[in-house]
């Protein structure tokens, strides 16, 4: 048995010990129930995979956009569906309507697919589709950059601290929540794959995932790694759905050309993917489009392909993690203008503090969607509340070795939910008096200080930071403090200073 057939027969138990113990013993129930009784349906003798898509109520959903990977076809009005499947295709899944629940199953996790018996010539699989009271026009979609687990003890620090803090702000929030997790579910780590898909079913909202590199997993060095493994615990990795008038995409960006080598963007057969499952959306919605690995204004493969075909939609947005450290990059027009959040990590830097390498807190982003439009959106440490946005250092204050290269009296504040949009200035004695200039040439010396110089990790702890702030006061002897202002008018305020060599803030918390 090689190491990749023993890595799905592990899958397979560990998903059946989940499912047992959710259901309490027995059988498992059908993931997402046909609708009852099955009715006779015609459909084309080429047509290989097939089904009828209805409501609890048995009555047909015409215009469900139902793919197998490669391909995407809508329900007719009889609800019915069919294509001749692809030869690669694993699974078949739906793109939940607007105007249905998201459905989860007894692991908590969304349930929109069924994974297909490819030993079947032809194949029909139903859905059944719960409507909602009203379409939700109004949500919050939350983004989780790497959970990245690599030992057990991590899968439980995810949870208690990330999806227990996801679950908190869920339940405060007065309009619906979901979520999507942005790659790097595990930390090269298959026996952790199952457990964390059960930590995202414990927010009490639907949580979606996708691959990230450390997802594909090796079995030698020559060898591409890919995301089957990953695909039989998880499900599909491109998939759609539908909330209120937003289109959300979720898509695997990362290519390996070897055991260790990998690039990003998107294969052909991904585009033409993209293509059929966009050509159902209208011009009007908004499109988010969700993977793993940045695109910036780099050379990703198919990325021009990509970005053109989200710039033709009312609004569109880029939803990326991978850096372990938090960016709002805003594309050229040459590249469509559009907006792509390169989202901090839960994890932070690979679960060594409670910091992402520029200073992040380890946490998420939370975004108010209203109609067709992102409204507001802030970043969400998971161990500080939501006024916490701000961290202030002094020039030339060095921690473990590593200083800030400004003058003793200069003001720093790093601001990591920051972008052009916002006002930040400096207030001395109450009274605002001159605006921060934005400096992005620099690491942040205080996380790089307790990273490399207390924990002795590597430079790859030393991320850019791209949000900071910098200023000197009129008066020294002032009392300082920052005010941030972002795009939306929301203000946020930060007085107290972290003094040197003080890591209490970036220690792990211990449990």
């Amino acid at each position: 048995m090689n190491r990749f057939e023993a890595l799905m027969r592990r899958a397979a138990l560990v998903l059946a010990l989940l499912l047992t113990t959710a259901c309490g013993g027995g059988e498992e129930e059908p993931r997402t129930p046909p609708a009852e009784p099955p009715r006779e349906i015609e459909v084309d003798a080429s047509s290989t995979l097939y089904g009828f898509v209805g409501d609890t109520a048995g009555n047909p959903v015409e215009g469900v956009v139902v793919s197998d990977g490669f391909q995407c076809v809508a329900t007719d009005a009889g609800g019915v569906y069919e294509m001749k499947r692809d030869a690669a295709a694993e699974y078949v899944c739906y793109s939940v309507p607007a105007e249905f629940k998201i459905r989860t199953g007894h692991d908590g996790y969304p349930d929109f697919y069924v994974r297909l018996d490819t030993s079947q010539q032809k194949i029909r699989q139903d859905f059944t589709l719960e409507r909602l009271a009203g379409v939700e026009r109004n949500f919050r979609l939350i983004c989780i950059g790497d959970p990245q687990p690599a030992k057990a003890e991590e899968a439980t620090r995810f949870e208690r601290e990330a999806m227990v803090d996801v679950r908190r702000t869920a339940t405060a929030s007065a309009v619906p929540c979901y979520g999507v997790a942005l790659g790097d579910i595990t930390g090269e780590k298959p026996d952790l794959l199952a457990g964390v898909r059960r930590s995202l079913g414990t927010a009490g909202i639907p949580v979606f995932a996708l691959p990230g590199n450390h997802d594909k997993y090796k079995v030698d060095d020559a060898t591409p790694r890919d995301a089957s493994y990953f695909r039989y615990t998880m499900g599909p990795v491109d998939y759609s759905f539908n909330r209120g008038d937003v289109h959300v995409v979720c898509m695997d960006d990362v290519i390996y050309t070897s055991g260790t080598e990998y690039t990003n963007g998107f294969t052909d057969a991904q585009l033409a993917w993209l293509r059929a499952d966009l050509s159902f959306v209208p011009k009007q919605k908004m499109v988010i489009l969700c993977y793993h690995i940045p695109l910036r204004s780099g050379t990703a493969r198919n990325m021009a392909a990509v970005k053109a075909l989200l710039s033709e939609y009312a609004e569109a947005h880029l939803m990326a993690a991978h850096t372990h450290y938090n960016e709002n990059f805003i594309n050229t027009d040459a590249d469509g203008g559009l907006y792509e959040h390169i989202h901090g990590a839960p994890c932070g830097v690979f679960w060594h503090s409670a910091l992402n390498g520029d200073g992040t807190p380890n946490g998420y982003a939370v975004y108010d969607v209203e109609g067709a439009a992102i409204t507001d959106w802030r970043y969400k440490s998971s161990l500080h509340d939501e006024s916490f946005q701000i961290r202030l250092h002094r020039g030339g204050d060095t921690h473990s070795g590593f200083t800030y290269p400004y003058t003793p009296k200069t003001v720093i504040a790093n601001v990591w939910n920051a972008d052009p949009e916002w006002r930040v200035t400096l207030c001395e004695n109450g009274v605002e008096t001159k605006a921060m200039t934005l400096v992005t040439t620099y690491t942040d010396a205080w996380s790089v200080g307790y990273h490399v110089g207390v924990l002795g990790r590597g430079d790859n702890y030393k991320s850019p930071c791209k949000h900071m702030y910098v200023a000197e006061p009129n008066d020294v002897r002032a009392a300082l403090k920052v005010v941030a202002v972002d795009r939306w008018g929301n203000r946020y305020e930060q007085s107290e200073f972290t003094a040197p060599d003080d890591f209490t803030d970036a220690r792990s918390p211990v449990y």
